[in-house]
Order: C-alpha cells, then structure tokens, then sequence
C-alpha cells in the first residue's frame, strides 16, 4: 500500500506544472488614493528621474476606460520620466517581467525601452517596444536569470520622445519560475523513498 502511495506521488508530481511565484505586482490603482494626477513622483513601489509621468485613468485623461489607473510614461513638462522599481533582493534563478503597454492614443506612435539591471548594473534583459496610437493594452514579458548569490534586481521604462505624449503602462508583475531541476530532485527522492519501502515490505 505504501508502494502505491509513494508511486501516485511521483505521477501526480508529474501531472501538475511547477506554477511561478509572485514576488511583486503593482497596477497602480491605490497610487495618489485613487484619483490621477499629472506630473506624479510619489509612487509606491517606482521613482521617476531625469523627467516626469502623468497618473491617468478612472475618469482622469481616461484613453482606456475600465482599466483604472496607469501610468502615462511621457508626462506633461516635455521631459518624459525614468521610471525605475524599487530595488528587489532576487535568490538566483530564473525570472519573468510582465507588463502591460498601450499606445499613446494621442495620434501618433510611440517607443518604450524596458530594462531590468542588477545592483551592480549588468543588464539582465533589455526591450524596446513600439506601438501606434490606438493600440489597446497588451501583454509584454521579459525573461532573465540571477546569477549564483542574488542580487538587488530594478526595473525601469522610459518613453524618450519628450513630447508629453508617451506609451501608457499597467499591471507590473515580477514572477519567479520554478527550475525543473527542482522538480526532479523531488522526485529522485520520492522514488528513493519508495525503494526504501518495498525492502521493508
């Protein structure tokens, strides 16, 4: 009976997919107590230098209604803003950056350069995304691995078109990936209980 146990075991192990983990989220609707602002640098989990962003939605410069609040990344003084996470401290392994992005819905295309850097910044992943003016919200993910020992891990994007009409930016999400190795050695050491069983049995 314990063989059977220890053997639905390992066949549910490999049955069900390793799922990621949340480390971080951010979508902005709490920011400011929920109401937009322009020229915004009092965010939660971001800083802005080197210019400034506008915090639109929910009635406010609303271009995509329902959406809450976002992050218009060109803000209104003709000095699009950095906007860079807080730094996070990251076990090595493997990662993923998600991210919403829209067009500027202003009449003209607009490009995002996205980065993730390490404390002593090497570039862990590096985009840039263009899209027109109407373009809705879509998913963008960014891959990339923390080397042995970790690191203190940032985030930034930066519409450099400076013409107080940027790409619009929401539902930020950092996710580790669970290595497949895991799983395995798990399983050596279902298999090994098991083995150490059916001698007893």
């Amino acid at each position: 009976m314990k063989r059977l146990a220890l053997a639905a075991a390992v066949l549910f192990l490999f049955s069900v997919p390793a799922r990621a983990a949340i480390i971080f989220s951010d979508d902005f609707n709490t920011e400011h107590g929920g109401v937009g602002i322009l020229n915004y640098n009092s965010f939660n989990n971001f800083t802005v230098t080197a210019g400034t962003v506008d915090l639109i939605g929910n009635g406010y410069f609303d271009f995509l209604p329902g959406n809450g609040l976002y992050v218009d990344l060109d803000g209104s003084t003709n000095d699009a803003g950095l906007l860079t996470s807080n730094a996070l401290a990251l076990a090595a392994g493997s990662y993923v950056l998600s991210f919403d992005l829209a067009g500027s819905h202003r009449g003209q295309a607009e490009t995002v350069d996205a980065l993730v850097f390490g404390g002593a910044d090497p570039s862990y992943a590096a985009l840039q995304i263009v899209h027109a003016s109407g373009d809705p919200f879509t998913r963008v993910a960014m891959s990339f691995i923390v080397p042995a020992g970790g690191d203190l891990v940032s985030f930034s994007f930066q519409d450099p078109s400076r013409d107080n009409i940027g790409m619009l930016l929401d539902n930020v999400e950092l996710q580790s990936v669970p290595e497949p190795a895991t799983c395995l050695l798990f399983a050596a050491a279902l298999a090994a209980a098991w083995r150490r069983s059916a001698t007893r049995a």
